[in-house]
């Protein structure tokens, strides 16, 4: 019985994980879009900043993302001991 429930916190665990990563995928690139647009009305910035902002959210996003997939990884090793 004391197995069966440590399988099911594991799965749900990396359920959890899982339903996660589209929202971080999207966060980054959103964050950066409205800081931008917000660093352009306040302070006049140049137009540009959005795409080099959307790319560093992005790219923010992606190192985050590569954490939970090998989060996930290491967790779906089953250990036979």
């Amino acid at each position: 019985m004391n197995t069966v429930r440590k399988d099911l916190q594991k799965l749900f665990w990396m359920l959890g994980l899982a339903l996660t990563l589209p929202m971080v995928l999207l966060s980054g690139p959103l964050a950066g879009y409205l800081v931008s647009r917000w660093l352009i009305l306040k302070w006049n910035w140049a137009p540009a900043t959005t795409f080099a902002l959307v790319l560093v959210g992005f790219f923010g996003s992606a190192v985050q993302t590569v954490r939970i997939l090998r989060l996930l990884y290491k967790g779906s090793i089953r250990k036979d001991s």
